[in-house]
């Protein structure tokens, strides 16, 4: 059949539209919306900050095809409906951005309460984007902060369901913003308060720069989809979205670190190749992403994957000083600190997993020896390796 997917594009401005719209309906055998609170504020945060978040597969629908697949209207959704596009993959970030932009007053799933999202601006616009993302999920929060426009103002709160707003909402918002510290910087002109003058615009000029972010993001981020031809059969469909769902090949973040390594003369996957060994007997396909969480733990506290882009040699993170202040530390000096790095922390995980094993032999001989039914069961039968030292015999 000629024709039967296309590559396509859209702006968010017009995905947000869509949205409003109802024109996204999800089947009966995709799963229930279910990302976390986390995962909804990492979506924002890579869109707001021009990251790609994937592309989308649609089906372009009609009626038979509608029941068919028993199709639903998105979780949160309670507008009129245009029914247009089937999802076939993307359902999680369309609901979690429907979720952000309208803010329903309907709970998160799995919660007991409605979440509603924010950006705090003077962080976002000195570039402490991990701080600057936040929800609110007490409702009398919610509602002070949401009725009243000068606290968000003063406080720098920027709601992002205003992106959702229809109309002028959002030029006015930040029109509002910027006016209400042009006023502070008056105010603080007739006291003679320098300090405060100055403070005032320096966010009266965040509030600009920000307002020009936020349209250009709007406006011009651009969402890829594939669409797929409204009379390809529905066996086929679902064979396309099963193959998707189970075969795909997944690229993650130990992929994307090696590659970023190359330049730098490392071959991560061969480091990883001379180690793997030492961990075959356990049952897991990321124990080569934990090697690396390990690193970043030891190294700077934090394991999320955006804080391994820390560990490549020479790349500076912003940390904050007990003082408040705040400056760039590389947390890895070179290649050969990046290899010191990473044998301390196979040698620490080996460590690890020898002492669960140990509890875990300790535990099944307690447990035996209480039935009753004692038996001399060779340490093999429990493992494929014979047990490392002891804590009392460690360094």
């Amino acid at each position: 059949m000629k024709d039967a997917q296309k590559p396509g594009h859209v702006s968010l401005n017009t995905l947000i539209r869509w949205l409003r719209e109802g024109r996204f309906m999800i089947p009966d055998f995709q799963r229930d919306f279910e990302w976390k609170s986390s995962h909804i504020q990492d979506l924002m945060r890579s869109i707001l900050l021009d990251y790609y978040i994937g592309s989308l597969l649609l089906w372009k629908g009609k009626k038979e095809n509608f029941e068919a697949l028993s199709c639903e209207r998105m979780y949160g959704h309670d507008g009129d409906e245009k029914p247009e596009y089937i999802v076939l993959d993307g359902q999680q970030r369309l609901t979690a951005l429907y979720y952000v932009c309208f803010a329903p007053d309907k709970n998160l799933p799995n919660k007991a309460s409605r979440y509603v999202y924010f950006v705090n601006v003077d962080k976002f616009m000195e570039e402490e984007h991990d701080e600057a993302f936040f929800y609110l999920w007490s409702s009398n929060r919610i509602n002070k902060l949401l009725g009243d426009r000068e606290r968000q103002f003063a406080e720098h709160v920027f709601p992002l369901s205003v992106i959702g707003a229809d109309g002028w909402e959002l030029f006015t918002w930040v029109q509002g913003y910027e006016r209400y510290w042009t006023e502070r910087a008056e105010e603080a002109k007739e006291d003679d308060n320098l300090a405060g003058q100055e403070q005032a615009r320096r966010h009266v000029e965040n509030a600009r720069a920000f307002g020009e972010h936020i349209r250009g993001i709007t406006e011009q981020y651009q969402v890829s989809y594939i669409e797929l031809d409204q009379d390809i059969a529905v066996d086929k469909v679902c064979d396309i979205f099963t193959q998707i769902n189970s075969r795909g090949v997944r690229l993650d973040i130990f992929d994307l670190i090696n590659a970023l390594l190359k330049p730098k003369g490392l071959q991560l996957k061969h480091m990883w190749r001379e180690v793997a060994p030492k961990f075959e007997f356990v049952e897991t396909e990321k124990m080569n992403v934990y090697v690396l969480q390990v690193m970043s733990i030891l190294r700077q506290a934090y394991c999320s994957p955006k804080y391994l882009y820390f560990l490549l040699p020479g790349q500076g993170r912003q940390v904050r000083d007990p003082d408040g202040t705040r400056r760039k530390e590389v947390m890895v000096a070179d290649t050969q600190d990046f290899e010191r790095r990473w044998r301390e922390a196979v040698e620490s995980l080996q460590r690890a997993i020898n002492v669960l094993r140990q509890s875990y032999c300790q535990m099944l001989w307690i447990g035996l020896r209480s039935r009753g039914d004692l038996l001399l069961v060779p340490f093999d039968q429990f493992s494929h390796h014979e047990p490392g030292p002891g804590p009392h015999q460690r360094d």
